[in-house]
């Protein structure tokens, strides 16, 4: 294992906890049920969030990157697996109080995604692609469908 995990305090095995929690609490306090349809609640989530330029959202980000991260493997499949955290602009607002060094990736054979980064990148940006189409386009590209091999 990294330092990245012992650093965070987390291993392999913490990452589906973290987002059994999350998911308990949901970001509106309601329970998440890891469809795909949940994922519009982190979305608004995220959109709330960045207006509001809150500390909570730091905190938030790993437990939401790693809910997303296991709808996409329920559904999809994958593993997760440990990275060294990239080197990365410090200062930006959604860092306050949150954790840098917890970065994981989930390996999905031919494609290897970064849930917690694409959260990060989502509520620091309003133009970053929703995680509804981040999903869809994982989906796309471990299942393709027969019209886009045509």
């Amino acid at each position: 294992m990294s330092a990245t995990l012992e650093q965070s305090g987390m291993d392999l095995g913490d990452i589906e906890r973290r987002a059994e929690r999350f998911a308990a609490e949901g970001p509106a306090g309601e329970r998440l049920d890891f469809s795909i349809d949940s994922l519009a609640a982190i979305d608004a989530w995220l959109d709330t969030a960045r207006a509001r330029r809150g500390a909570r959202a730091a905190d938030w980000v790993a437990g939401a990157g790693c809910y997303v991260g296991e709808v996409i493997r329920r559904h999809v499949g994958g593993r997760w697996r440990d990275r060294a955290a990239p080197a990365t602009r410090r200062g930006g607002w959604w860092r306050l109080g949150g954790r840098d060094d917890f970065n994981p990736v989930l390996d999905l054979d031919r494609l290897i995604i970064t849930p917690v980064d694409k959260v990060r990148a989502r509520l620091g940006d309003a133009g970053e692609d929703t995680i509804e189409r981040y999903y869809d386009a994982v989906e796309r590209m471990v299942i393709p469908r027969i019209e886009d091999l045509a």
